[in-house]
């Protein structure tokens, strides 16, 4: 995982923002400019429009997970289950007891392992878990 520098258009440089609807659109940065600082300032301001496409990927992703997790889930019974990575380079599923990190959670591990087969390894590792092969 690469570590970036915040990066911020100056002005008169054309960045992508995602829509309300989910289109990757773009802009010319006017300093000062209500709009641009509103989408700068909720992280929705990308330098191209591959970063663009790849945050919105990560959303569909993340927000797949979490409505797999809502509908699928059964009753809390304190062990929580999660999708992760190991040392081995495969997804696992893992459990916590007791203690909420951020992240998303299930009711067992067999609600968590059909997750992973929904929404695909290759998606979740890319856009969920931030590993690239």
């Amino acid at each position: 995982i690469l570590f970036r520098k915040v990066w911020k258009p100056e002005s008169n440089e054309t960045y992508f923002y995602i829509s309300g609807c989910g289109v990757i659109s773009s802009r010319i940065w006017i300093n000062n400019n209500d709009t641009n600082n509103k989408y700068y300032g909720i992280g929705n301001c990308f330098k191209t429009k591959e970063e663009a496409e790849f945050a919105l990927e990560k959303r569909r992703v993340e927000v797949e997970l979490q409505r797999f997790a809502e509908e699928n889930n059964e009753c809390d019974t304190g062990v929580r289950y999660f999708i992760s990575y190991n040392l081995d380079s495969e997804i696992t599923v893992d459990q916590i007891y007791g203690v909420r990190l951020k992240g998303i959670y299930f009711s067992s591990k067999e609600v968590a392992e059909n997750a992973i087969w929904a929404i695909g390894k290759g998606r979740l590792k890319k856009y969920y878990l931030g590993i690239e092969d």
